[in-house]
């Protein structure tokens, strides 16, 4: 199915098929990078954004999704990927459904110019239960990428949820690796190893502990179980 999208006359063929740090903002969405870039879409948290460059010519976007699993078992999941232009005048989505097995989608089009390319990952609607899983997006052909962000991704506001005797409420984790807390109580933040991408958190008056971060959902303990829940 042949598609003519928007002024810059972006053909898109669609086809079905059987750590770069996202944005959860859709004003300011993160750039793709070269080869795979990975996230962990969770419903409690909310979509995510990306961004490339495509065109002159023929683009290709492969997208994977894998849910997360519930109490150990299989748990039906589906997220929605869509495709769309800066100015908003086309939009393209297609919808994974997983139950805790790899699905993904495939994106071919020929674009005509340089064109912004959008694209967003969706979780299922809020609900009582945590759902989501991770996906991969790879983009290639006739595709540019923007400049990462050095800084470190952990930086951002936070709720915490569970993990320490008392609430601390909405959480700053700030460049300076200090930590100011809604509660009134304050810490610090310190990368312990950058391949896992986990962290020392130490806070006034509680446990010193030692969390991963994980793009797209926060902190979370060894049980997979989110501490500090990233927000927008």
């Amino acid at each position: 199915m042949k598609l003519v999208l928007g002024s810059a006359f972006l053909a898109m063929t669609l086809f079905s098929c059987p750590a770069w740090a996202q944005s959860l903002k859709s004003d300011a969405p993160a750039p793709l990078q070269a080869g795979i870039n990975r996230g962990t879409i969770d419903n409690m948290v909310g979509a995510h954004y990306w961004f490339f460059t495509g065109g002159p010519g023929k683009t290709h976007v492969h997208v994977k999704f894998k849910a997360m699993g519930l109490l150990g078992n299989p748990y039906r999941s589906t997220i929605t990927v869509t495709l769309y232009d800066a100015g908003n005048t086309w939009r393209t989505p297609k919808i994974l459904s997983s139950d805790s097995q790899d699905v993904d989608c495939t994106f071919e089009g020929d674009v005509k110019s340089p064109t912004k390319i959008l694209l967003s990952v969706a979780p299922p609607p809020n609900g009582l239960v945590r759902m989501g899983g991770n996906y991969e997006i790879d983009a290639t052909g006739a595709v540019g990428f923007g400049q990462k962000s050095n800084a470190d991704p952990v930086i951002g506001t936070y709720k915490q949820m569970s993990g320490y005797t008392s609430l601390l409420g909405t959480c700053k984790f700030l460049p300076n690796g200090t930590i100011e807390t809604t509660s009134g109580a304050s810490g610090t933040w310190k990368l312990f190893d950058q391949a896992t991408q986990s962290y020392v958190i130490n806070v006034d008056g509680q446990e010193r502990q030692s969390f991963q971060y994980k793009s797209g959902r926060g902190l979370c303990d060894t049980d997979n179980s989110v501490i500090f829940q990233e927000l927008k």
